[in-house]
């Protein structure tokens, strides 16, 4: 296939992220999820809020996971397609490398440092026992078994699954930029569903570890749907069609539109979520993941269609959203720390070092490390 050959698939001209400031307040909103997850859960706290919404933050705030892997396939799937409409598939080098430099520095050190300072006695386990930690960790498959997922500081299994995702699109992207939204969306759905069915025949829901299913689950193939929800959105996004020329420009008409959507199927799947048992049932554990994430993709296109993404109202946001990923990193050595240096400590108290210690590391480490590294590989 020659560069000329994947070109012609495109009738709209590729875009970046950065095009779509919107994307990381929601960035902000999936790091802000999960932070305020462990925080209630790992904390001290004599009651936590009962209000539903306190409570998707307290109690579901894991879903801040299929935010992020909803955004990844939209702003992935944008810098592949561009890549590939620029250089057929020569793209796959530089986008590979932009990527490494974008994930790997900020990951090896904080999976460094918690092995030293949270977790020392790991240097004491058995060498075969360690070399399947750090090994596993180092390769990025730590995610895909039980005993290494998430060992080395626990958020890392999704940073696994979204390297193996970079993988994926490595190799399909030029076939992707060719293809159909509807077929993008239809296969991946059916592949993602299958997936998570066959799991249930292997580890039955209601015998099987909550862990075990868990692992299997949530892993590749069983979230390419997700990904897939902002794959499509992204090929919509570049090319000029009657689709995107109807609902996805700029206003407030089609913003307000893709947020009643969005709020519709996300209030849909947090009720069912609440009401009836996920691991104990085999059409929630096929089937609710994918109504959550097309709740995620709807909130993703308010985000990208809303016109003042861009506003200096929300600075502040999108720099969260800038530093989502050193959140996403530093929040849970943090937590742990905290709890050991301050062992007293509870409630709001607790909630304001985590915050405060946090986002002081996750600034650091994106003007220090991660900002510096991009730019150096940027293209």
């Amino acid at each position: 296939m020659t560069a000329t050959d994947v070109k012609s698939g495109f009738s709209g001209i590729p875009q970046k992220a950065a095009d779509y400031p919107g994307v990381d307040m929601l960035r902000a909103l999936a790091a802000s999820l999960v932070l305020a997850y462990h925080i209630a859960q790992l904390g001290k706290f004599n009651g936590l809020p009962d209000h539903a919404l306190a409570k998707i933050f307290t109690t579901y705030g894991w879903i801040g996971v299929d935010l992020f892997l909803v955004i990844s396939g939209f702003v992935i799937a944008l810098s592949a397609f561009s890549g590939v409409a620029r250089d057929g598939t020569q793209f796959r080098r530089p986008f590979a490398i932009r990527r490494l430099a974008r994930i790997v520095p900020l990951y090896l050190l904080t999976c460094a440092l918690f092995v030293v300072l949270i977790q020392p006695s790991y240097l004491f386990i058995p060498k075969w026992a360690l070399l399947a930690h750090i090994g596993s960790h180092l390769l990025f498959v730590h995610n895909l078994m039980p005993a290494t997922h998430g060992s080395i500081n626990g958020p890392t299994w999704s940073v696994g699954l979204e390297m193996q995702f970079y993988l994926v699109m490595v190799w399909l992207a030029p076939w992707l930029a060719r293809s159909s939204v509807w077929r993008v969306l239809l296969g991946a759905l059916l592949v993602g569903a299958g997936w998570r069915f066959l799991t249930t025949l292997i580890w039955i829901p209601g015998e099987a570890t909550v862990t075990t299913q868990f692992v299997y689950l949530t892993q590749l193939p069983g979230t390419i749907d997700q990904f897939a929800l902002g794959i499509a959105l992204a090929l919509a996004m570049t090319r000029r069609n009657a689709f995107a020329a109807r609902f996805l420009v700029v206003n407030w008409r089609t913003f307000t539109g893709w947020l009643l959507i969005s709020l519709v199927l996300l209030t849909l799947a947090m009720w069912m979520v609440r009401h009836y048992s996920y691991w104990t049932s085999t059409s929630m554990l096929v089937a609710w993941r994918p109504l959550l994430g097309a709740g995620f993709a709807a909130l993703l296109a308010a985000v990208v269609t809303l016109p003042i993404a861009g506003a200096r109202l929300f600075v502040p946001l999108r720099y969260l959203g800038t530093i989502s990923y050193g959140i996403y990193l530093w929040h849970m050595l943090v937590i742990i720390s905290v709890n050991r240096l301050v062992p007293d400590i509870g409630g709001r108290r607790f909630t304001l070092a985590v915050l405060m210690c946090t986002l002081v590391l996750a600034s650091l480490s994106w003007h220090l490390l991660e900002k510096p590294n991009m730019k150096q590989y940027k293209r």
